[in-house]
């Protein structure tokens, strides 16, 4: 996939400089009345817009566009609707005011981690796409944007650039590791939302699962926590713990042993 930094005009911003030097992206201009031949040889565009950063195809209209908006109204009206009686909130072990420092590490859209937060975890977001890296970091910067409610949330949450599998822990003890791997679907016929689409194209599908949740099992202190879809296979060889089925997904939990 190939990837350019577009600018609005003749010579770039000191954001788009940064942007373009930190992914190590080719920067081109994007005049609003035509498509340059040059942005043609590419996939897709990073570009500002309304000071916010988005990724959006080079040429195909139909494409759509991704950018980390945690105002999302479908995403705060979860957050705020009895997310204590949902299954994120049961796989994750909350009881009466405990609040386990997680490590989401396959954060993606940063959605779960937005959910995680709202609860009042303090949550590391970790995510192995420089592409991805880079939207979560504007999603999360723009605090001015927010109202406070949000603005708040945001502040539990910590953004880090790695893979799990090369992740060397710091002094921070994670109680909980949360994992939602990109997996193709297992209907081909399935309608996938136009987010999810590109960032299935940005990361590709993992087959590393069972090495993920040995990874997991490793850093975690009290559990580890697996997003799936309802009737997908488990990771690795064994069972969960516990499961908890929706009517889409399922949260399998597996429980780590004191000492």
């Amino acid at each position: 996939m190939k990837i350019a930094v577009a600018r609005t005009g003749p010579d770039p911003t000191e954001r788009e400089i940064k942007l373009s030097t930190d992914l190590d992206l080719p920067t081109i201009e994007l005049p609003y009345a035509y498509l340059p031949r040059e942005v043609r040889d590419f996939d897709y565009l990073l570009t500002y817009r309304d000071s916010r950063l988005l990724l959006q195809s080079a040429g195909d209209t139909q494409a759509g566009e991704l950018c980390i908006d945690f105002s999302d109204a479908k995403l705060n009206f979860r957050a705020n609707s009895s997310i204590r009686n949902q299954n994120i909130a049961k796989a994750l072990g909350l009881k009466g005011g405990s609040r386990p420092v997680v490590l989401d590490a396959t954060a993606g859209l940063g959605k779960d981690a937005f959910l995680m937060a709202s609860l009042g975890c303090e949550v590391s977001l970790l995510e192995r796409s420089k592409v991805v890296h880079a939207l979560l970091a504007d999603g999360l910067n723009r605090l001015e944007y927010y109202e406070k409610g949000i603005a708040t949330i945001l502040m539990r949450m910590d953004l880090r650039f790695g893979d799990l599998l090369e992740f060397k822990a710091d002094s921070k003890q994670f109680d909980v590791v949360y994992l939602d791997p990109m997996f193709p679907p297992r209907r081909k016929s399935a309608k996938v939302k136009k987010d999810m689409a590109l960032l299935q194209q940005l990361l590709g599908h993992q087959t590393d699962g069972a090495q993920l949740l040995d990874c997991a099992k490793r850093l975690a202190k009290k559990r580890v926590v697996v997003k799936r879809a309802k009737l997908s296979p488990h990771l690795g060889s064994g069972r969960p713990d516990i499961e908890f089925k929706g009517s889409s997904s399922r949260y399998d939990v597996y429980l780590i042993a004191s000492g």
